[in-house]
């Protein structure tokens, strides 16, 4: 644009040549007839064509600044936001300033952050694009579904950066096929992923091991490591993708590169193939025979350490174990890569290695030249050098072609020959291609069968039914089955009715206020506050809570009866996702009965607890100042990181609780205390009881402290009172204490309530970010609704429910306990 704006700005102005020549011919001196002497035409002339070299020189000076070489001004600039992640951003900043100056005309924004797709998200469903996105946990399907991400099919059979080969040939085998749907290309990888088997060469070495090329001589190895001593494996059970990793390569190897295919694609029948189910019954054995204890609470990272500690002779993880445990692996560590084994029978070739690939996404933004200049950017970005470039200084693998071995570092150059001698690969399924049902039910299913309380037959037949829900929803999205009739009529009876019941009450006591004598209350030396005056004090608050609040959540409100993806146009769906949950989502009534025992028992607990601290510390016993703070200190660290303390504390191996607890039984010499060594806390089977110490330790604070200020307004002279008529001090705190401070109870009461009802970031970060069914609480619902499934309509559902929830039981509680305390 700016080069034909600098076009039609020089062609204002004549060049000077033209300019005098035409001049002169125009003011030529005519003798005779009334002319202008010869003089003056020659003074104006000469005038003339220093008034035209100055317009020539500005144009030409206009010309200057208008073209994409000057500072400053770049003809196209190109926008493209990625996620932080482990690979950090230098590598991509540093290659964008590369490519600026060989594509002078063309300016790079590139930046990062680690929650990249939370502001990318809001910018699409505002329909403000940018121009490319490493991104990979956006709404890409349903992006590419409506048109908003560029078909690279077309730009992957032309030439690559270099100009010696097709760009999509230069890509490792399988590379591509992470982003194929319907058979076009829609992502550009660059960092390149391998998943194995790592292994302790010098354990191996030592006791004359050696790696596994068939699964029967792997579990022959893992018996005989077992028989040392030592647990064959580390694995995590937070992280279900890594034990995942087992299965899909069994399968892979047992059903070939069409079978898969067909999984992939929901082929009805797919997961009850009997390779399938052999596939799950080696995930379960795994699981039973040859896992390093707690591993069904133990993250990656911690399953990792206790690998290179030495308690486990192997871990499964992918090449960036490497990358993301640098600083952590000793020296002297001798890390061994084995590919995995393949079975007697199957039909894939024994080098097919499993693969994950981070891709780039080019948004189709209706601008043919920022698209070009975007996609140019991309084939910069996975040329020969700058591939080299990205292994030589991050340490990880690539999907291009030609990286010499000698770039890699010494740890990882035993990942890249497997890589390079593979003949075969196939990624493992993108998180957000797989179906919601289906993605569901393999992070119900998978711990499950792995703790053998389903088996393999029964694993399959669950995934086939999830499956056969997602067909069905996509043929008939309007599909509902009822299930859980009499859960959803009783919850409206329910909350109607204590509705109904704070209306009446509130009714009857207006009632008996206007028939009772005239209330002196408010009366004041001031009199009575006008409206106008009031309506000054509180309206410009009222109007940035309406534009910031009240408006956005009638927005919400509205998106709850309709069928919406975030992107695509909105269809009215009445009532359908109500009745959607209420009677026929399991998962609902799941998060819903976890959200009311995160309700009641924390409070069961917290309330007694706190009452007993404060009283203690406003009695003034030794060390209240310091209770004080101690007590409060967790509530200065914020939900999230006390949550992500815990996480730690929290782990099988080295983790602060299982570490104290086996300290205190050896002590003591209890049996009991001594088995806790390694004890799952963040298993799906204990993850709620495991959560009573931390909301303990996160609540007690804040309720002492109200608690605690309630009692110091109490008049001492009470106390003084009562211990002359020879009161004890437990007749004192249910005689005077609880009683003055009752309001504040209720209140205490009221947040634990709302604490509970919304219940996220704990469950989320515990859970990896996702959680089972039978982990849910309705935040984390309507945040994978919104997020995973984009299903807006639903999410904005979940939200409108949780507001009557809240509003409802609050008010009930409020109104329950002002009763007894007045009674």
């Amino acid at each position: 644009m700016a080069t034909r704006d600098a076009a039609s700005v020089i062609h204002l102005y004549p060049i000077p040549g033209r300019f005098s020549k035409n001049a002169n011919q125009r003011d030529s001196p005519r003798i005779g007839n009334g002319s202008r002497p010869a003089v003056e035409m020659r003074h104006r002339s000469t005038g003339l064509k220093k008034i035209g070299a100055i317009f020539a020189a500005l144009a030409g000076l206009s010309a200057i600044l208008a073209t994409p070489a000057a500072r400053g001004a770049a003809a196209v600039e190109i926008e493209i936001p990625i996620r932080s992640g482990g690979y950090g951003t230098a590598f991509y900043e540093a290659t964008a300033r590369q490519f600026e100056k060989l594509r002078p005309g063309i300016k790079v924004n590139l930046y990062g952050d680690p929650r990249i797709e939370d502001k990318v998200r809001v910018r699409i469903m505002g329909g403000d694009y940018p121009d490319a996105a490493f991104a990979p946990y956006l709404s890409w399907p349903v992006l590419i579904s409506a048109g908003k991400v560029r078909d690279l099919s077309g730009d992957l059979a032309g030439l690559n950066w270099e100009g010696d080969a097709r760009w999509g040939e230069t890509f490792l085998p399988g590379a591509l096929d992470s982003w194929r749907v319907n058979g076009r290309v829609y992502g550009v990888p660059l960092s390149y992923a391998c998943w194995t088997i790592f292994y302790n060469q010098r354990m191996f070495r030592v006791h004359g091991w050696t790696p596994a090329r068939r699964w029967d001589e792997f579990f022959a190895l893992c018996d005989r490591i077992r028989a040392a001593g030592i647990a064959p494996l580390s694995l995590t059970g937070v992280y279900g993708n890594y034990p995942d990793a087992f299965l899909r390569a069994a399968c892979y190897d047992l059903v070939g590169a069409e079978g898969w295919r067909q999984l992939n694609d929901l082929r009805p029948g797919a997961r009850l193939d009997p390779r399938y189910i052999q596939s799950a019954a080696l995930l379960q054995k795994i699981g039973q025979q040859y896992a390093l204890r707690g591993w069904e609470g133990a993250t990656h990272t911690a399953a990792q350490l206790a690998f290179l500690e030495g308690r486990a002779a192997m871990t499964v993880s992918g090449s960036w174990m490497i990358q993301e445990m640098a600083g952590k692996i000793p020296e002297d560590f001798e890390l061994g890569v084995m590919n995995f084994p393949v079975f007697p029978n199957g039909v894939a070739d024994p080098s097919t290695i499993q693969t994950g690939s981070d891709s780039f996404f080019v948004f189709a933004t209706g601008d043919p030249q920022r698209e070009r200049a975007t996609v140019d950017f991309l084939r910069f970005l996975t040329s020969r050098q700058r591939a080299e470039d990205f292994v030589r200084q991050v340490d990880s693998p690539v999907a291009v072609r030609g990286v010499p071995l000698a770039a890699f570092s010494r740890r990882m150059q035993a990942t890249a020959a497997l890589i390079a001698q593979a003949k075969e690969a196939f990624g493992m399924p993108q998180v957000m291609l797989e179906p919601p049902s289906l993605r569901q039910a393999l992070t119900d299913g998978r711990m499950t069968l792995m703790e053998a309380r389903i088996t393999p037959q029964q694993f399959g037949e669950r995934m086939e039914a999830a499956a056969s829900q997602d067909r069905a929803r996509a043929v008939n999205p309007d599909r509902l089955e009822y299930r859980h009739v009499f859960l959803g009529s009783l919850l409206l009876l329910l909350v109607g009715g204590t509705a109904t019941w704070l209306g009446v009450s509130r009714w009857r006591r207006a009632d008996a206020h206007h028939r009772g004598p005239p209330s002196t209350e408010g009366d004041s030396a001031f009199g009575r506050l006008r409206a106008s005056v009031g309506l000054g004090f509180v309206g410009p608050a009222l109007v940035l809570y309406g534009g910031f609040v009240l408006l956005p959540g009638l927005a919400a409100f509205s998106w709850a009866f309709q069928r919406w993806d975030g992107i695509g146009p909105r269809a009215w769906a009445a009532g359908f996702n109500f009745k959607s949950l209420l009677f026929e989502n399991d998962g609902f009534w799941l998060a819903l009965r976890n959200n009311l025992y995160l309700m009641l028992v924390p409070a069961i607990l917290v309330v007694p607890l706190a009452l007993l601290f404060a009283v203690l510390i406003h009695r003034g016993v030794w060390g209240a100042r310091m209770f004080r703070v101690v007590f409060l200190f967790p509530n200065l660290l914020g939900g999230m990181a006390a949550t992500l303390l815990w996480l730690n504390a929290y782990e099988p191996h080295g983790g602060l609780v299982n570490a104290s607890l086996v300290v205190l039984g050896r002590t003591l010499d209890i049996d009991w205390l001594r088995g806790f060594d390694g004890f799952p806390w963040l298993a799906q089977s204990h993850l709620y009881p495991a959560l009573i110490p931390i909301y303990l330790w996160m609540a007690c604070g804040f309720n002492l402290v109200l608690y605690l200020a309630a009692m110091e307004g109490i008049d001492p002279q009470l106390y003084e009172a009562a211990e002359l008529d020879g009161a004890p001090a437990w007749w004192q705190f249910f005689g005077i204490t609880l009683p003055l401070i009752w309001d504040v109870v209720i209140i205490s009461a009221v947040f634990l309530v709302i604490s509970g009802l919304n219940a996220f970031e704990m469950i989320w970060l515990l859970t990896s970010q996702d959680p089972s069914s039978a982990s849910h609480t309705l935040g984390t619902l309507m945040i994978t609704s919104m997020f995973k499934e984009f299903q807006i309509g639903r999410a904005a559902a979940i939200a409108v429910i949780m507001f009557v929830l809240v509003l409802t039981i609050s008010a009930g509680v409020m109104r329950g306990l002002k009763r007894e305390g007045s009674e």
